[in-house]
Order: C-alpha cells, then sequence, then structure tokens
C-alpha cells in the first residue's frame, strides 16, 4: 500500500532537490586498517566526528536547513566512498570466516551489496558465532538480504524465494537466547513493513500477532518505544483480515486496538479513519465522478456504481503495489466480464509522470492513456483534478482540495479496492492488495453475479 501523503512528499522533494546545489564531497580520507571490522570503526568514527563538528545530531533536520541538508549529503558521501575505498582490499568469496560478518557491514555502508549479500551467503549457515554476535549478524543480514533482492521481479517472486530466506533469518532470531528484546522488535517491525508495502496478507497477519502478544509483557518503557509498531500491527491486521472478507472481524480489532494502546487522541486520530473506512462495507457506493475520463463515453462526468458488479480500484501511475494488481485484475474481467462483471479505476492529476516534472494536464491525461492501455486496462479510469496546496480561509483553517472519491470512499493509501454488487452496495473493502486475494475475489464475484 502507498499513500497520498507519500505521493505528495515525493513532489516536495523533488522541489527541495532542485533549489538545493548539489554538494561537493572533500577529499576522501584514507583508512589506515586491513581488517573489515577496522574500516568500518574508522568510517564510522569519522561520520561521528563529522557529524558532531557540523551539529548534525540524532535529531530530524528540517527541510528548509538547506545548509545543513547539503553539509549532511556531503558526510554521507564521503562516508561511502571511505567504506568503498577500504573494502576494495577484501573479497567475500576468500576472506576468512571470522571477518565475514565486518565485511557485510562494510560493503552495506560502501553501497555494495551484492558483494554484502556474498558474505551473508557464506555466513548464514554456519553456526560457529557465539549467540550475541549471531544475533547481532542476523539483524544487519536481514536488510541486506531484502536489499539485494532483484528490483524486476514481481511479488510472487518474492513471495517464493525471499520471503522464506528473512522468515528464516526472523525465526532463528526468535529462538536464539542470547538476542535481545530490541533486537527481536527490530526484526518485527522491519518484517510488518515489509510485508505491508508488499501487501502481503499472511505475512502482516503474523509479524502483527507477534508485536501484540509481545505488548502483553513489555516494560512502559518498551511500550513506548514501539509505539508506532503498535499501533500499525492493530492497523495493518485489520486491513489484511478485511481484505479476506472478516470485516467486522477487522472493526472490532480496531476498536481494541483503541482501548488496547491507550484511546489517546493521537490513538484515535489514526484508528478511527480506519474504522470509517470499513464501515462503508453494507452501505451504498457513492457514484464516481471527475473531470476527465478514459475509455468512457464523450462528456462523461459521472458513473453510477449500480448496474453492474464492480471492482473498483483507486489507482495511481507513481503506486508500485497498484501496477501489481493489475494482472489479477485483468484475469478476473477475462473469466467474468462477460458475466456481468466490470472494472473501475479511479485517480488524479499529481502533476508529474515518472522523472517528467512538472506536467501540465493535458500531458499528464496523455501519460495515462498510453500507462493503462500499456497494462491492458481499457477500463473507465475516472481522472481528479490536482490537489491543490494548503491555504489559510478567512476562519484560520488550513484546507486543501481533495478528490471528492477520496472523500466519498474515505481514501488513505492505495490500491484500494471495493467490490460492489449490481445494486450498488459495497460489499468488500480492501485496501492493498495480495495476489493470493484473488482466489477470493473470485469466489466473491462469482456469488454477487448470481445474485438476483
Amino acid at each position: 500500500m502507498v499513500t497520498h501523503l507519500l505521493a505528495s512528499l515525493i513532489v516536495a522533494l523533488f522541489a527541495a532537490q532542485a533549489q538545493t546545489p548539489a554538494p561537493q564531497p572533500p577529499p576522501v580520507p584514507v583508512t589506515k586498517s586491513t581488517t573489515p571490522a577496522g574500516c568500518l570503526q574508522e568510517v564510522r568514527d569519522w561520520v561521528s566526528a563529522q557529524n558532531a563538528a557540523a551539529g548534525i545530531t540524532g535529531a530530524a533536520i528540517s527541510a528548509t536547513d538547506r545548509a545543513l541538508i547539503a553539509q549532511a549529503q556531503r558526510i554521507n558521501q564521503t562516508r561511502t566512498a571511505m567504506a568503498k575505498q577500504c573494502a576494495a582490499q577484501f573479497d567475500a568469496k576468500t576472506i576468512a570466516e571470522k571477518d565475514l560478518a565486518s565485511l557485510a557491514a562494510l560493503d552495506a555502508d560502501a553501497g555494495l551489496i551484492d558483494q554484502a549479500a556474498l558474505a551473508i551467503d557464506r555466513l548464514l549457515p554456519l553456526k560457529t558465532m557465539a549467540p550475541a554476535d549471531r544475533a547481532s549478524f542476523l539483524v544487519s543480514a536481514l536488510s541486506i538480504v531484502r536489499r539485494a533482492a532483484p528490483s524486476t521481479e514481481a511479488r510472487p517472486w518474492r513471495v517464493a524465494n525471499l520471503y522464506p530466506r528473512l522468515e528464516a533469518i526472523s525465526d532463528e532470531i526468535d529462538a536464539n537466547a542470547a538476542a535481545t528484546f530490541d533486537q527481536k522488535t527490530d526484526v518485527h517491525r522491519t518484517m510488518l513493513g515489509y510485508y505491508r508495502s508488499d501487501d502481503i496478507d499472511a505475512g502482516i497477519i503474523k509479524h502483527a500477532t507477534w508485536f501484540q502478544t509481545a505488548a502483553k509483557t513489555m516494560t512502559p518503557d518498551q511500550r513506548a518505544k514501539n509505539a508506532s509498531p503498535l499501533l500499525a500491527s492493530y492497523i495493518d491486521m485489520a486491513e489484511a483480515w478485511a481484505g479476506q472478507g472478516m470485516t467486522e472481524k477487522a472493526i472490532a480489532l480496531l476498536k481494541q486496538g483503541e482501548a488496547d494502546l491507550g484511546n489517546s487522541p493521537s490513538i484515535k486520530g489514526a484508528i478511527d479513519p480506519e474504522i470509517a473506512r470499513l464501515e462503508l462495507v453494507g452501505t451504498a457506493a457513492a457514484s464516481i465522478t471527475a473531470p476527465h475520463w478514459l475509455n468512457a463515453p464523450a462528456g462523461t462526468k459521472e458513473l453510477p456504481m449500480t448496474g453492474a458488479v464492480t471492482l473498483l480500484e483507486f489507482s495511481a501511475h507513481w503506486c508500485g503495489p497498484c501496477r501489481e494488481s493489475y494482472p489479477g485484475l485483468n484475469r478476473l474481467r477475462e473469466k467474468y466480464g462477460a458475466q456481468g462483471f466490470r472494472v473501475v479505476i479511479a485517480t488524479q492529476l499529481y502533476g508529474y509522470f515518472g522523472a517528467e516534472r512538472p506536467l501540465d494536464a493535458a500531458a499528464e491525461i496523455d501519460r495515462d492513456t498510453k500507462y493503462f492501455a500499456e497494462h491492458g486496462l481499457d477500463v473507465p479510469v475516472a481522472i481528479g483534478d490536482h490537489a491543490r496546496p494548503a491555504a489559510r480561509n478567512p476562519d484560520g483553517i488550513v484546507t486543501t482540495h481533495r478528490d471528492p472519491n477520496d472523500d466519498a470512499y474515505r481514501v488513505g493509501g492505495i490500491p484500494q479496492i471495493q467490490i460492489i454488487d449490481k445494486h450498488g452496495v459495497i460489499r468488500r473493502l480492501i485496501v492493498g492488495y495480495d495476489n493470493a486475494n484473488e482466489a477470493k475475489l473470485a469466489i466473491l464475484i462469482e456469488t454477487l453475479i448470481a445474485e438476483k
């Protein structure tokens, strides 16, 4: 799942980069160590000293502090160059086993992820490390294995090949008596994030369950430190259950989450919109309205959600999980299209397409036309206007233009999918798209087609 907020941040980031001159890195200090561990320590000591001298602390840097941002970029560029220079001394295929963990970390700092993965692959089968050292190594191995995965492979490959490796690492950390509680929470937080970004329900449920179980024995300090993943565990698990048709169970879990986590304004502010979204199931689906349409009769401004069994997906050209949903949508269309089933897409103008920015409305609509055609989606596509920046009204309230379809369906992240019966009633709501949902959706669509 990808949030609309993330799309806005991407636009802001490019704007900031355009205004900030590319920093020139200083000469790269020459490392003196002849071991991976020594190199790693030299690099990290240098970074610590530079950050201290520049006044860069662990606190977030303000987006408006361009000088400090530029300095941090220069330090990071030099850190990478130092690590790469030092890592060139070593070969992950031949280095002594005792140096593999340090070399993996050094290569990762250097951005040499393929080389780091080679060290990880050699070390994972070995059981010669002390348990505490092994736990530390496994925590770092998790992210390296994930980063080394080919970006060109689609989600089915990740499900079959990547996630079993990551789960083996996670399970070993859980079983390691020397692994600290913080190490375990870091791993489960990471895994929950991976599965949520990839919309894989089984993994979400597994790691969300771990957090909710662990919370029962957490100290107050541990609960405070893990407040964010604990909250995510309730929301993510509820969305996974709802996607499988267990909407009432999902709503009950969210309400339990509010009680478990303290029912504070911040907790309610995160959970209440999720409850409101899921409570749309069983209600009448709003018509989709938009000023621009693809694959619809000329002059179309509104499309009622009645008359056919409809899969309505909120989507966008920048949304990776959305793209991964399209083959499944097309298979469902091929199977049930002649029986009264249709797909409708709702999207918006974002002012850019890929690396092209800024784009006017006509140019982006042209890109959208080609984009959906390339994915075989010759279906009605509603394109809303570009969101306007926030503005303060005469009463002092900050407002912004939102797409009316987003408001009607309480869209927070995409893809968001609604299955709507022929009478226009929402029967299922899915946030994100798991390929495993396709078989369940097929059963639901068949049921709805057969209904009178």
